[in-house]
């Protein structure tokens, strides 16, 4: 980078509070959803080198990151969505912040349509007040869900064979 180019701020799969991922792949009109916490081992156990993300019309570098394979990272899940209404909106030069919001109307309505994977606890209630009452299990659900609109990602011959996992971006929540 050039010594007059924005510095870059840690922002990103190892400083977030997310216990899911959902990257939103427009290449191939799926969602590849898995642990934060799996990512994270990928990117230990297979190192790949620090990569640089750039936008049109912005000088320099707007992020660095990892360019991981979406079978390095356990349990992912691929939920192919082609019958999003979004996905035409999502291939038009957009701003970051307009994709973005994009990629969560997307997760959202893969939500909404229970096709969105989430891991949580669950017991069986054994009381018999509960279990005559109809009620076997309870589940426990609350998880925090990062999405990220990574337009080229996925599996080959469509998306790059990787996903972009961020460690570092020039402006995070607006801080400059």
């Amino acid at each position: 980078m050039k010594p007059d180019t924005p510095a870059l701020f840690e922002y990103g799969i190892l400083t977030e509070d997310s216990d899911i991922r959902a990257h939103v792949s427009g290449a191939n009109q799926t969602i590849y959803v898995f642990q934060t916490k799996r990512g994270v081992q990928a990117i230990e156990t297979h190192q790949p080198p620090i990569v640089y993300g750039y936008q049109p019309g912005v000088e320099g570098p707007t992020s660095s990151g990892w360019l991981v394979q979406p079978h390095w990272i356990e349990d992912l899940r691929r939920v192919r969505f082609a019958s999003w209404s979004g996905w035409a909106d999502l291939a038009k030069p957009l701003s970051t912040s307009a994709k973005g919001a994009l990629a969560v109307q997307c997760v959202t309505q893969a939500m909404k349509l229970g096709r969105f994977p989430v891991w949580f606890d669950a017991i069986e209630d054994t009381r018999d007040y509960v279990q005559l009452a109809g009620t076997d299990m309870l589940v426990f659900v609350k998880k925090r869900v990062q999405v990220k609109c990574d337009y080229t990602a996925g599996d080959k011959p469509l998306g790059s064979g990787n996903l972009y996992l961020q460690k570092a971006e020039r402006n995070p929540l607006k801080r400059i």
